[in-house]
């Protein structure tokens, strides 16, 4: 069992710790435990009673109301608000609760109701990657460990495979050739993968490196392979923390094609797109872009 501070809480959940120390004591909604040295913390139980109370705050529900609840109630009207996929922020809550108790079968029930409901791509768009945006900030807090973060990713990363497979998989006319990869030390595929499904719907042709591949071997790929576009995703900068040099490495590389890059540290890129280099902002500038 983990221990929360209270800024933690507030960090996870969004409610103010002014707001929580509150609500312990005029509504004695969560009591705080306490160490042998008498620090306060809160436990994995006190973290979901919290993310449920925050998503049913976050719809009307007064704390006051809240307060007279039975935590089995709270737990249905959460549940009630995730029924609906447009409800973005309670799946959210929902599927960081299924992540913190590691409970497979709960985050399989969500992720499978909200792709079954607006497809793969709107659910990607608008809840798992706002999902992975969020256990990143847990991440950060150290409100999580490794475990939960690999169990969280491989669970949507199976789904990604898993309608990849499905796809009745046809080469458009004038189809361009794609080559997927991740360079030096970036391992999270996730992004790379969703890429690769959404090239296949589109009927483009792709052969698909996986992580970890060094600036030369792509180098010889390109000359053999002569795609029209090389495809990466940017994540952690463990393999060069200078985004400058990281995208001239890409570009030497790949110095007969273009260049396409996304990911967490090309939201914040300032650089311009050049002939042989192009920025993905978003899902939908990619879609668009596919479609075009």
């Amino acid at each position: 069992m983990r221990h929360f501070s209270i800024g933690d809480i507030e960090s996870l959940t969004g409610i103010k710790a002014h707001t929580i120390r509150i609500w312990e004591q005029r509504y004695q909604l969560v009591s705080p435990k306490r160490t042998e040295t008498n620090i306060r913390y809160y436990d994995d139980d006190d973290l979901c009673v919290f993310l449920n109370v925050a998503t049913l705050n976050d719809h009307g529900y007064k704390i006051s109301k809240i307060s007279k609840m039975e935590t089995a109630e709270i737990a249905d009207l959460v549940k009630n608000l995730q029924n609906s996929p447009q409800n973005v922020h309670a799946q959210i809550q929902a599927l960081c609760n299924a992540m913190i108790k590691m409970d497979d079968v709960e985050f399989e029930e969500i992720i499978n109701r909200y792709i079954g409901t607006i497809g793969l791509e709107q659910a990607m768009s608008e809840i798992l990657f706002p999902f992975l945006y969020k256990i990143g900030e847990m991440w950060q807090v150290g409100s999580i460990n490794p475990a939960h973060e690999h169990f969280a990713t491989h669970k949507i990363q199976q789904k990604i495979i898993e309608a990849t497979y499905r796809l009745d998989v046809r080469v458009a006319d004038h189809a361009k050739k794609y080559v997927l990869f991740l360079p030096p030390l970036e391992l999270h595929e996730l992004g790379l993968l969703f890429a690769q499904y959404l090239l296949r719907k589109y009927g483009q042709k792709c052969l698909y490196l996986g992580q970890n591949l060094p600036f030369d071997t792509l180098k010889e790929v390109v000359d053999f392979y002569q795609p029209d576009f090389v495809f990466t995703v940017l994540t952690t900068g463990l393999g060069d923390p200078n985004i400058d040099n990281m995208i001239n490495n890409l570009t030497t590389a790949a110095a007969n094609t273009t260049l396409l890059a996304t990911g967490n540290r090309m939201g914040t890129y300032t650089g311009n797109d050049t002939s042989n280099f192009k920025v993905i902002r978003n899902i939908g500038s990619f879609i668009q872009m596919l479609e075009n």
